[in-house]
């Protein structure tokens, strides 16, 4: 089969022929019809990541059921699936009470195991969720990682009708999905993103905002009452100086992986949480998927050739793109 293999951090992964896996027990084979491109593929090919090299790229992926291992019964031949992001054993203290996302045995495709940047994935049954009818192979691909760790956060910090919500980073993969979850659990949105990307976002936002220093321009509309954070350092100021007293911010982005310094003094003040949120769960994913069939959340992202995958891992940082990328592989 084809796949790419990193072989070094920071060199393009190249294009080979490898071995088809075949379905061991309690495994799925899965052809892989479309893999989204993430901002983690990025740090993982800058060496940012924990990865085992050499080893295929990605994390993010769907597609149809070529073959089951012995004992598994879930799953049958032809089955359109999405995969999560990582494996989990399914046994220790976090995955018993539904945390999978803090196994003590996790491993992640792509860094830990083969990933989907290739025709064909082994996947643990555990880790895959069928597709509901009308949700594209292309928007499945990325419901796990994008979709799924925003209903986490939504949660988390208990979006609910009436609440304004801040979203930044509101043109990206993550955010402009993020601004439509929250608008499907009842909030009004304040959507922050840059000038280019205003127009695309407005048509899912209540407000937006273009401003680098947004937090007053969020204080004449009454703050916001809880925020989901979709990039990291760069904005996290702003958006604690944004929020109203007792308001949570559910920290899913991290675009720079340098340190960030915190204004205590402002957090304690203003008794702001800021609660990170690292993936979903199955039951998340489960709900995302959902989400997308009855039409709550349009999927936005823009479809790529595999082999345009090295360009666009490289362009990543300065990318202008709207919502998430995914390259087609298969199907």
């Amino acid at each position: 089969m084809k796949a790419y293999i990193l072989n070094r951090f920071k060199e393009s992964p190249v294009l080979s022929d490898i071995e088809k896996p075949r379905a061991a027990p309690g495994r799925v084979v899965v052809k892989v019809a479309a893999a989204g491109v993430c901002f983690r593929d990025y740090l993982a090919w800058q060496g940012f990541q924990r990865v085992k090299l050499p080893t295929v790229p990605g994390h993010e992926f769907a597609g149809v059921v070529e073959e089951v291992g012995e004992g598994v019964v879930e799953f049958k031949p032809n089955d359109a699936v999405a995969g999560m992001m990582f494996e989990y054993c399914g046994e220790c203290e976090y995955c018993r009470s539904g945390r999978e996302y803090l196994c003590k045995n996790r491993k992640i495709y792509g860094e830990d195991l083969p990933g989907a940047f290739a025709e064909y994935i082994s996947v643990d049954r555990k880790s895959l969720v069928k597709i509901p009818p009308g949700v594209s192979f292309e928007a499945a691909s990325f419901a796990a990682c994008v979709l799924s760790t925003i209903v986490r956060g939504v949660k988390k910090i208990g979006v609910a009708p009436g609440m304004r919500i801040l979203v930044t980073g509101a043109g990206g993969g993550v955010g402009i999905h993020a601004v439509q979850i929250a608008k499907a659990y009842g909030a009004k949105v304040i959507a922050v993103t840059s000038h280019g990307k205003a127009e695309a976002v407005g048509k899912y936002a209540d407000y937006v905002i273009t401003e680098k220093a947004f937090s007053e321009e969020v204080k004449k509309l009454g703050g916001a009452d809880g925020a989901i954070e979709a990039v990291g350092g760069p904005t996290l100021e702003q958006t604690v100086r944004s929020l109203n007293w007792g308001a949570r911010i559910a920290l899913i982005g991290n675009v720079d992986p340098q340190p960030t310094p915190l204004l205590l003094g402002l957090l304690i003040l203003k008794e702001v949480e800021i609660l990170p949120v690292i993936q979903g769960s199955r039951k998340d994913l489960e709900e995302a998927l959902k989400l997308l069939a009855s039409g709550a959340v349009k999927p936005v992202y823009s479809v790529h050739s595999f082999s345009d995958l090295p360009k666009l891992l490289a362009e990543t940082p300065n990318a202008s793109h709207i919502g998430r990328r995914v390259v087609k592989i298969g199907i």
